[in-house]
């Protein structure tokens, strides 16, 4: 109609109200003023408006504002009446046809036709033997057997037919649900509404055992594309929101495996989260949870899940209810502030070699304590050094300050230990020891 309204065809339009004439008040403003730019009258004979009139676009605008309210309020009491229908156990059915079934409206449910069901079973062994459900298509397409629309099998139709719980005799209602009344735009529920299973509903085509073997394939195959880790699905930025997702890679043949927030690999998102790596996750989780060795399983049954924070911090939220944090102490920046610290001298001590750390300062360099029986003859110490400013940090945490003094640590430290592992124990002048370990 529009085409031949430009093609000079059509003077006035006649509609019968404003609700027949557009979905929202967008499209009929949008195409009402289209047409008016063409010298075209619209004419609704219920409202009693000419478009051309001096007031007709006001009170098309406010009239059409009524009849989108009026439909989408119409739209939700249709729904309320089919979720009480869900509830109080009708069934209906949304597709009359499907292959093996067809909806018998006196007996108000599936009954299965059984030269289709026959190719359903075909179908359903063949996902269990291992069949790819491209070549289950291919399969189908070559004997001759097609859609209920009467199209070549997709790898995509398959897939929605072994799926499909209404083989076992079930059916799931809301699996889906209009958005928006206006747009009619329909989007899959993942659980923003309630779903509702009805058991046994009509005669199965697949049996109970068979299609639990069906299910245990699906889990197998999903674990072979998407297999699952500890921290999968656990991990969220609490930044941005999103998960984080386990990036793996090659440097001059040695693999590294780390966690980043999602955002930081979606095509224009950015976002400036801490990464971590695999096995500094499992040591936060060891030292957080209180645990002698990371345990996958147990982990996923202790934690319901992980938030990484803005300042690197990690949240850990137990089934339990209860939260522990984990505090990010930034020890490895690419760059960080070249620090001196005087108060070291003397009080950092090596429990391999009973050695005591001493001072590097190189100009370019970082400012590091190195145990000094690495230099003497006969010692041959291996104990690992410490740049100074990641003693100022785990000092201050230690100390329970969020920046590092001097004049506190002279104040309070006797002295600390470095251990072999790389922890260390902070011996205070009152005798209380306490030990840090990353």
């Amino acid at each position: 109609m529009l085409a031949d309204c430009e093609a000079g065809k059509i003077d006035i339009i006649l509609t019968k109200s404003i609700s027949r004439f557009a979905r929202n008040t967008v499209d009929l403003l949008e195409t009402v003023r289209h047409l008016k730019d063409l010298g075209i009258e619209v004419r609704f004979e219920k409202e009693n408006i000419h478009s051309l009139s001096e007031d007709g676009e006001l009170m098309l605008t406010l009239l059409a504002s009524f009849a989108q309210e009026e439909s989408r309020s119409i739209s939700e009491n249709i729904k309320w009446g089919v979720r009480k229908r869900f509830q109080s156990g009708e069934i209906g059915a949304a597709n009359k046809h499907i292959l093996g079934y067809r909806y018998d409206d006196e007996l108000r449910k599936y009954v299965i036709i059984p030269e289709e069901a026959e190719s359903v079973r075909w179908m359903f062994q063949m996902y269990i033997d291992g069949v790819s459900l491209r070549e289950i298509a291919g399969s189908m397409n070559r004997a001759g057997i097609r859609t209920t629309l009467g199209n070549d099998f997709q790898e995509a139709s398959v897939r929605q037919l072994i799926f499909n719980e209404v083989y076992a005799g079930d059916i799931r209602r809301q699996k889906c649900y209009m958005a928006d009344p206006i747009t009619k735009t329909k989007v899959k529920n993942c659980g923003e509404l309630l779903q509702y299973y009805m058991a046994d509903c009509h005669e199965a085509i697949i049996d109970r055992e068979t299609y639990a073997k069906v299910q245990a394939e699906m889990e197998r195959r999903a674990g072979l594309v998407n297999p699952t880790y500890p921290f999968t699905g656990k991990v969220k930025c609490g930044i941005c929101g999103q998960p984080f997702t386990r990036k793996k890679g090659t440097i001059k043949g040695k693999t590294y495996v780390h966690w980043i927030c999602r955002a930081k690999k979606e095509t224009g998102m950015s976002c400036t989260s801490v990464n971590f790596s695999e096995d500094e996750l499992e040591r936060i989780a060891v030292q957080t949870l209180g645990l002698d060795v990371f345990d996958g399983e147990g982990f996923g049954k202790a934690v319901r899940d992980v938030t990484v924070m803005e300042s690197g911090d990690i949240e850990f939220l137990l089934i339990s209810g209860e939260t522990k944090v984990w505090k990010n102490l930034h020890l490895d920046p690419p760059r960080h502030i070249a620090t001196v610290t005087d108060c070291f001298q003397g009080k950092i001590r090596c429990a391999a070699c009973g050695n005591t750390y001493h001072r590097v300062n190189s100009a370019g360099k970082w400012v590091y304590w190195y145990c000094i029986g690495k230099k003497r003859k006969g010692a041959g110490c291996h104990n690992p050094n410490c740049t100074d400013y990641k003693l100022r940090q785990v000092s201050a945490h230690m100390m329970g300050l969020e920046e590092f003094s001097e004049v506190e640590f002279e104040k309070r430290v006797e002295g600390i230990t470095v251990l072999e592992d790389g922890s260390m124990e902070f011996h205070f002048k009152e005798g209380r020891i306490e030990r840090w370990q990353r």
